[in-house]
């Protein structure tokens, strides 16, 4: 029987690859912004690939995010991908400030600019593959900030990005964060997802 996922549609970027990737691995899916449909999902993926925002205010603040937030409590494994992990922190310092879900403690910091590899300029955003640890696998990125857990039991894998090491997957209980994008990172990214839609382990 093929698990049923349920992709939340928070109008934060293309949903497409995601779905085809989940599907790819052996889940159903189902998209949705309906916040009674995502509160009683048994397994729910978040992708994002915008930026915090009025939006993302709207989201955290009203039904959509309380529904999330009831999923997450009642312990049914969860996905946050990209902007969808980073939105599970306290707060992000972009575009002035503006708060997360609250699920996991920590800030969400934009990347260093002055940052040198061999004497040139580590461009940000950080766009392309990294190697992530303890895995030993590269996936691949696309963000200008990332998420600073307060919590190091919360850290699950870490990638370096010039002299900064920075988490690239956390995980607390059944709730799991991808910074990077595991359906745009080929083999790897689809055993990390397949990982997580057998009983939601990664």
């Amino acid at each position: 029987m093929r698990r049923e996922i349920i992709l939340v549609d928070a109008h934060l970027g293309n949903l497409d690859s995601v779905e085809r990737a989940l599907v790819h691995v052996g889940a159903t899916v189902v998209k949705s912004s309906d916040p009674d449909r995502i509160a009683a999902a048994r397994a729910l993926v978040f992708p994002g690939q915008s930026a915090f925002s009025a939006r993302t205010d709207a989201l955290v603040e009203g039904a959509l995010g309380a529904a999330i937030r009831m999923v997450i409590e009642r312990g049914d494994p969860f996905l946050g991908i990209c902007l969808g992990m980073q939105l599970l922190f306290d707060r992000s310092e972009e575009d002035g400030g503006h708060p997360g879900l609250g699920v996991l403690p920590g800030v969400v910091r934009r990347l260093p600019a002055d940052q040198r590899v061999d004497g040139r300029p580590l461009k940000v955003p950080h766009i392309g593959w990294s190697d992530v640890q303890p895995t030993g696998e590269h996936f691949y990125f696309a963000h200008s900030y990332y998420a600073a857990p307060e919590q190091p039991d919360d850290l699950m894998w870490t990638a370096r990005y010039g002299q900064l090491e920075l988490a690239a997957a956390v995980r607390r209980g059944s709730v799991y964060g991808a910074q990077f994008h595991p359906e745009k990172s080929q083999l790897a990214g689809l055993r990390f997802l397949r990982s997580f839609i057998l009983g939601g382990r990664a």
